[in-house]
């Protein structure tokens, strides 16, 4: 590591020291980058005497044998380096034999984004720094892309549009990365790649911070990580299965063991319930940075990004914590009887008739589905396949349900897959893609459908749930309690 410039420019400007007493200089470093915690493993440099002195965890570092005068600490990092920044100077003065008491930050947040993301950029915008590097040799990956994507909304004369918007970069040859103009306050999922290996998705959220990190690594090793084994289910059986594997329990925030959460590799198919006594174990991990998400009813979920090494076998405790809900008085006035909105659709008669598929409530509950799409899957005429993220782009894509579109008129053209339309409690849910249906998912979770109706032929759709002749598509029909 080398000194920076600027650091022998004040040795030269401020040399003061006066023989005699020898006094010592103390003090904390601090990251005003990311952490706003302490920062480890900096090296303070004592400009004028030539002396280093290391932060310990705490963040603590000490100079002893000082002699009195006017002096200058710097600091150097890793990440400083990486990020070709420069914490600022201080000055500190020794003087009677006795201890100097300093802090010494690294730049602030906006210093730093304004020197790492120069230009015009939205004040609601941050950065997200981090580096991709081999999980087995932890050599950096230089020309990685690392990317993530979200929806923008906008107002024009009243109307309401939105987009969705994507944030790409490539990693320079020490594997390091700036992904700047990300919003801060929106939730988001990075993902890695690398000749064609994929690593993520790796949630990140900014909140009301300007920079955060998120590291990964990947595994060249493995072809199961590769982007086109990890997206298609449909080659998913015939592929080469991963390599690590992860083994673990799950407790509650009282540190009792919980039986039958669902443990799970996102952007994978990979899944799991603990047993009795809270342990899990999952196997045919892709190698390289993973995310793992715990859920279970009444608790908030927990994800944990974990580097799996190929061929390794990790050991992990995931902790959940009970989501608390305060409910508001409710007042009943009087009581009143009245079928359920699925039944007074028509929902039996139709099912009577078996012109789609259908499930209940009934056959629901003898599985442990975790969510929507592994419902759908095991439904007549639903294909689960994950698609990428666009022709020309590598990248995990989640698991979507198509239907068979219409054959052309001439039959010049074979059906082809298509995204169905969604009805929910009767009113039509617009899918258009992943996203939607990610939203979808998230409000008709298993335990709270009451039935499905799946269509997929023409003249057996229901005419309220008819849209083939715009879309070409048939019809999903959710029932919720």
């Amino acid at each position: 590591m080398k000194l920076i410039p600027t650091f022998a420019c004040a040795a030269l400007a401020l040399y003061s020291v006066r023989a005699g007493a020898q006094g010592r200089i103390v003090g904390t470093v601090y990251d005003s980058l990311s952490t706003h915690a302490p920062l480890a493993n900096a090296t303070v440099v004592l400009v004028e005497r030539n002396k280093y002195a290391t932060s310990d965890a705490r963040g603590h570092f000490r100079i002893d044998s000082v002699p009195d005068g006017h002096y200058t600490l710097g600091v150097m990092h890793p990440i400083l380096d990486s990020l070709e920044l420069t914490a600022p100077l201080v000055a500190v003065d020794v003087s009677g034999g006795r201890e100097a008491t300093v802090t010494l930050t690294t730049p602030s947040a906006g210093t730093a984004l304004a020197r790492m993301c120069p230009g015009a950029h939205d004040e609601d915008s941050g950065v997200i720094i981090g580096r991709v590097r081999d999980v087995d040799d932890g050599s950096a990956l230089a020309l990685a892309t690392v990317s993530t994507d979200w929806t923008e909304f906008t107002v024009t004369n009243g109307k309401s549009a939105s987009q969705r918007v994507r944030a790409k970069i490539q990693t320079k040859p020490n594997g390091v990365y700036l992904l700047c103009n990300v919003p801060i306050k929106v939730p988001l999922e990075l993902q890695a790649e690398w000749s064609g290996f994929v690593v993520g998705p790796t949630p990140v959220q900014l909140d009301d911070h300007l920079i955060s990190r998120a590291e990964f690594a990947v595994s060249r090793r493995d072809s199961a990580s590769r982007g086109d084994q990890l997206r298609d289910s449909s080659v998913a059986p015939a592929a080469a299965p991963g390599t690590a594997t992860l083994r673990g329990v799950v407790r509650g925030a009282d540190g009792k063991l919980m039986r039958d959460a669902t443990v799970s590799v996102l952007g994978t198919a990979r899944s799991v319930r603990s047993d009795n006594r809270g342990a899990f174990r999952l196997d045919h991990i892709p190698a390289g940075t993973r995310s793992i998400e715990a859920r279970s009813v009444g608790f908030l979920p927990t994800i944990v990004s974990i580097d799996f090494a190929t061929n390794a076998v990790r050991d992990t405790a995931l902790l959940m914590t009970r989501l608390v809900q305060d409910l508001k008085t409710v007042t009943v006035e009087a009581k009143m009887h009245m079928a359920p909105q699925m039944e007074r659709s028509g929902f039996n008669e139709r099912r009577a008739q078996a012109l789609g598929a259908f499930l209940t409530e009934e056959d629901i509950s003898k599985h442990s589905y975790p969510d929507l799409i592994s419902v759908l899957q095991g439904v007549r005429g639903v294909h689960v396949e994950r698609g990428a993220v666009s022709r020309s782009e590598h990248g995990i894509a989640q698991p979507m349900p198509y239907l068979k579109g219409v054959v052309s008129v001439q039959g010049a053209a074979p059906a082809q897959n298509c995204i169905p339309n969604f009805f929910v409690d009767g009113s039509q849910y617009q899918v258009k893609g992943y996203t939607d249906f990610s939203d979808l998912s998230g409000i008709a979770f298993p335990a709270v459908i009451r039935g499905i109706e799946v269509y997929t032929n023409p003249g057996t759709i229901p005419a309220q749930y008819d849209l083939m002749s715009s879309t070409g598509c048939g019809s999903i029909v959710i029932w919720t309690r």
